[in-house]
């Protein structure tokens, strides 16, 4: 049910294809079935050192530079794309988390087209982790602790490189706000311990 691929770093299931989570259905049949990757991603630093390295101008073009891209210093968020059918529901008594809840069926992801786009080592540690209930119920004991055991290792992975190059960006004065081409220039210039 699913699969953990230690070489790129993520977990997958073929359940995914035909996505089956309540939670993930779109609100109407006129939308797309994209299953969780109604996502917006937050990219950090280990997904921008991957890209500095194998793809900069993706990086500088699709994810930096990208109309919906909000960047914060150590860290990029890729609003999806909303349908514009969401702002024809009612959605004025809905609590904060409702809303956003309901506006997330409308979503679509800025790097899905028939699936994923991106390269794996560009994946954000929830896309290369996350496992809906539907498919976690299904798997026994030892598949849980498995995926728990997985999870766990790959979150600690992205939060350690996190701390560790945040703080020597800080030390060099850069971030991604005001000086990204430094940033990238700082991942392509050191050896990484990905």
């Amino acid at each position: 049910m699913i699969q953990i691929d230690q070489t790129k770093r993520q977990i997958l299931s073929n359940s995914c294809l035909f996505c089956q989570d309540e939670f993930f259905q779109p609100p109407t049949n006129s939308l797309p079935k994209v299953g969780c990757c109604s996502y917006s991603p937050t990219f950090r630093l280990l997904e921008i050192a991957n890209m500095a390295l194998k793809d900069p101008l993706f990086l500088k073009e699709d994810v930096l530079s990208h109309p919906k891209a909000e960047v914060f210093p150590f860290s990029v968020k890729v609003h999806a794309n909303i349908h514009s059918e969401f702002h024809k529901t009612n959605h004025s008594k809905l609590t904060k988390i409702e809303r956003e809840d309901l506006q997330l069926s409308y979503s679509v992801c800025q790097y899905f087209e028939i699936g994923c786009t991106l390269d794996p080592s560009f994946k954000n540690n929830v896309c290369r982790t996350f496992i809906c209930l539907t498919i976690e119920d299904s798997l026994n004991e030892d598949q849980k602790k498995e995926l728990q055991y997985w999870t766990k290792t790959f979150q600690d992975e992205d939060r350690t490189f996190q701390l560790k190059h945040e703080a020597n960006l800080k030390k060099l004065g850069l971030d991604l706000i005001n000086n990204p081409t430094e940033v990238i220039d700082y991942f392509q210039s050191i050896s990484l311990d990905l």
